[in-house]
């Protein structure tokens, strides 16, 4: 039996053909369309009736970066708007002829940790993946906590930063605009002129450039912030970090360093920790979603 599985976000949309064990026998990456004019779900149709016929396809997973009702109904969507307001199953379904189920994208990424991967052993944690923007899944007692209409979790919303005279600014000090990669990506590329991605700016700071090096410190510094009031919001057990950036090797030394700047007794309660699968965990937690509907 094979399944098409989705990973989409505010600037790609990952997507495998994997069996129900989570073996990816293919994967393949679209830049996620301009919003606004219904391109998103229509490549999702179109790349599901290209493999829908060759590989007997069995349905359709998708981890989506969004608030979404117990009937499917998908009231919030971040950066990828083409898919608010739209049941995404009851579409796909018509266009394809194959069954779909979507979760939110991290609620995805904790379902995988929880049943294959870092948080097996773990009642009480939290998932955050760091992108375009800044997502969170939430374990209580072994179960997600998915909140009203699903939007518990949405700690790239939460306000880091404030002053009075600045109230009309407040969306630029968030979790997502201050401790995201693509936040940081932005600062360095308008400081530079350049057109660098994530691991053309961590090599410049690797480099020498001292600017470059402080955007960095300040990128790790929210990221610690944003960290600091999960972890007394929620007493987890755990916090895995998710994302393109958990694949450096130095993430959770400089996170950890920068919690113990806040709070020096912060990790003898808490461990930080990489999601297992890194990248694909949001994928896995669809396909494991998919499968226990």
């Amino acid at each position: 039996m094979h399944y098409i599985v989705f990973d989409i976000g505010g600037t790609a949309i990952k997507y495998s053909i994997m069996t129900k064990d989570g073996e990816m026998i293919e994967s393949y990456s679209e830049n996620t369309p301009e919003q606004g004019q219904g391109k998103t779900q229509k490549l999702l149709v179109d790349i599901i009736n290209k493999f829908k016929n060759s590989y007997k396809l069995e349905g359709a997973a998708m981890s989506v970066p969004g608030g979404i009702d117990d009937d499917g109904y998908i009231h919030f969507m971040g950066q990828v708007i083409d898919l608010q307001d739209l049941y995404l199953n009851k579409y796909i379904k018509e266009h394809t002829g194959l069954d779909c189920t979507y979760d939110n994208d991290v609620n995805c990424v904790a379902m995988a940790e929880k049943y294959m991967g870092n948080a097996v052993d773990n009642k009480n944690f939290v998932c955050i993946t760091i992108g375009t923007g800044i997502g969170g899944g939430v374990f209580i007692n072994n179960q997600l906590y998915r909140g009203y209409r699903g939007m518990a979790g949405e700690f790239g919303i939460n306000i880091l930063d404030h002053r009075s005279t600045e109230i009309d600014s407040f969306d630029m000090k968030t979790f997502s605009r201050l401790g995201s990669t693509y936040n940081l990506i932005s600062r360095v590329n308008n400081l530079k002129g350049t057109n660098l991605d994530g691991i053309g700016v961590f090599e410049l700071a690797e480099q020498g450039d001292e600017e470059v090096r402080e955007l960095i410190e300040d990128f790790y510094l929210s990221l610690a912030i944003g960290i600091y009031n999960i972890v007394y919001s929620f007493a987890p057990e755990k916090v895995l970090i998710g994302g393109g950036v958990s694949v450096r090797d130095d993430l959770i030394s400089n996170v950890e360093s920068k919690l113990t700047l806040l709070n020096k007794d912060i990790l003898k309660f808490v461990k930080i920790d990489k999601c297992k699968f890194e990248n694909n965990s949001g994928k896995i937690g669809a396909l494991y979603n998919f499968l226990n509907k």
